[in-house]
């Protein structure tokens, strides 16, 4: 892990879970303290190192930062600090005021960030204008989140006893497994830059990509068999891709010699089984690959039955001998 985070060509890494309470502040914390040395920013993409958990209440880790870091948080927070900290600027989100600060001395605090994808890019542009070397992100799998943008260098999918049972959490490895294993389509920039900026379903043919008039397959499964129909060589698709689709597409989709590209792997939303299914069934590829690097284990269970540190590391690394995975209270 060490090696992973000081290496140069790893910038911007973006700590995501399989589900709530995952371990990411843990880890982030983590990090931090083993790296001191990197000039650090740390941001996230709503709110992070609140002293309880929302739903539970049960007591959760604030963010602990070493001096000399870059940090986005809100007036309350760097109110509370006071000297502590160096006020570096201010920055408005629609129309949300937050504050760029650096650590003056080791701090457990909280951060806030935008909700944008374009805002948080924006955000990371600052912190690197302000000297940052590497950003640290708290993110999350979903469209909203920088953490599933070409902008992001690596992801570290902290696995949490949360989750549910080891069988459940097992599958879940599993299936996001196989996601991140899909290879990244190969295309020249201008393609690549006209499906980026796509929000809705393309079709490939005649030597070019149109449009579909579809944003959402949601309701839309009848006009994508009429487009399947006419013998388009490649489809992209930048939206949820879901069970109940795939049992109403299945066939249409398999039956032709169909190149199907997705904006990100985490758009295909299917179970374990349809998965393996759809990928031994047709070409699929990802626009930007899922750039998972490590696996980060957190055996605590909040709201569910505690699952023993040992068996859960034991567990995990039997069922996946060929990955990595990495326990910040194993010692």
């Amino acid at each position: 892990m060490k090696k992973l985070i000081s290496a140069k060509t790893t910038r911007n890494i973006a700590l995501v879970g399989i589900s709530k309470n995952s371990g990411k502040t843990s880890l982030l914390n983590a990090i931090l303290a083993e790296n001191p040395q990197l000039r650090w920013a740390v941001m996230t993409t709503g709110l992070d190192g609140e002293e309880k958990d929302r739903v539970f209440q049960t007591p959760k880790p604030q963010v602990a930062l070493p001096a000399g870091v870059l940090f986005c948080c809100d007036a309350e927070t760097l109110a509370k600090h006071g000297s502590k900290v160096e006020l570096c600027a201010q920055v408005f989100y629609n129309g949300r005021k937050l504050y760029i600060a650096k650590s003056l001395a080791c701090l457990q605090t909280q951060i806030s960030g935008p909700a944008s994808v374009l805002q948080q890019k924006k955000l990371i542009a600052h912190f690197r204008a302000l000297g940052a070397r590497k950003v640290l992100i708290d993110g999350a799998l979903d469209r909203k989140s920088i953490a599933l943008e070409d902008r992001v260098d690596t992801l570290i999918l902290c696995v949490g006893a949360s989750f549910g049972t080891l069988g459940e959490i097992e599958k879940e490895l599993r299936r996001i497994i196989m996601l991140r294993d899909l290879s990244a389509v190969q295309l020249s920039n201008y393609q690549m830059g006209r499906l980026k900026r796509a929000d809705q379903i393309l079709m490939f043919e005649q030597n070019r990509w149109k449009q579909s008039g579809i944003k959402t397959l949601i309701r839309h499964e009848k006009p994508l068999k009429e487009i399947l129909s006419r013998g388009v060589k490649a489809l992209y698709i930048p939206t949820s891709f879901t069970d109940l689709l795939y049992d109403h597409l299945a066939s249409d989709l398999a039956k032709q010699d169909l190149q199907i590209i997705f904006r990100h792997p985490e758009c295909i939303k299917l179970n374990l089984a349809n998965l393996q299914r759809f990928l031994w069934q047709n070409r699929v590829s990802c626009l930007i690959p899922f750039k998972i690097k490590a696996f980060a284990l957190n055996s605590t269970a909040i709201g569910k039955e505690a699952i023993a540190a040992d068996r859960f590391r034991d567990h995990i690394r039997k069922a996946f001998p060929e990955e990595s995975f990495y326990d910040i209270m194993e010692v």
